[in-house]
């Protein structure tokens, strides 16, 4: 028997089904990204990420699909079928499983925070002692990391040590300042 290039209808109404029940899977994923996005607050860049990330895993099931169950020839027809069964699955039970989701990981969140919050509160405890007990080396050091700050060259006419020759004097000088504004002012006049 020879190897055939193309699909008979058959094999292509075949492929189509099985190309339906991938998208059930997918109806899951979104349905778990659905939940989270109501349950976990984010902006809009997450939102995007989730989004890609969806697309990414879609399009990995449809490229493992095709190499599986169709020789590695990917056709239109198996996105479609995809997304009718995406579309189905919301339809059907994705009606249930979204609210009963949220029970679910509503529960699963409030438990995790009932068991974290004590830990939280126990490492910022050990965190404040830290902190009583070398607080004043960190007043030292933030003091000596002054001397960084000190300009490089004391050269007035340096491009790069502009802005630390001005505050040298005890207040900021303007190069080109009131007098420079009045010459101005009185050419415009005239």
């Amino acid at each position: 028997m020879e190897l055939e290039t193309y699909f008979s209808v058959p094999e292509q109404t075949r492929l189509l089904l099985l190309s339906i029940l991938l998208g059930l899977p997918l109806g899951v994923c979104l349905d778990v990204l659905r939940t989270m996005r109501v349950l976990v607050r984010h902006g809009r860049l997450a939102a995007a990420v989730e989004d890609v990330a969806f697309l990414l895993v879609w399009a990995a099931g449809l490229v493992c699909f095709a190499s599986v169950f169709a020789r590695g020839e990917l056709r239109g027809y198996y996105a479609l079928g995809s997304l009718m069964g995406l579309l189905l699955y919301r339809c059907t039970i994705g009606c249930v499983t979204v609210p009963l989701l949220r029970r679910i990981l509503t529960g699963i969140f409030s438990a995790a925070a009932k068991v974290g919050r004590p830990l939280f509160h126990g490492v910022v405890r050990i965190g404040r002692r830290i902190f009583g007990k070398f607080g004043y080396f960190a007043k030292v050091f933030g003091k000596s990391a002054k001397i960084f700050r000190l300009p490089l060259i004391a050269a007035r006419k340096m491009l790069y040590n502009k802005g630390a020759i001005q505050k040298t004097h005890g207040r900021r000088r303007q190069y080109g300042g009131k007098r420079n504004n009045r010459r101005k002012k009185a050419s415009l006049d005239l």
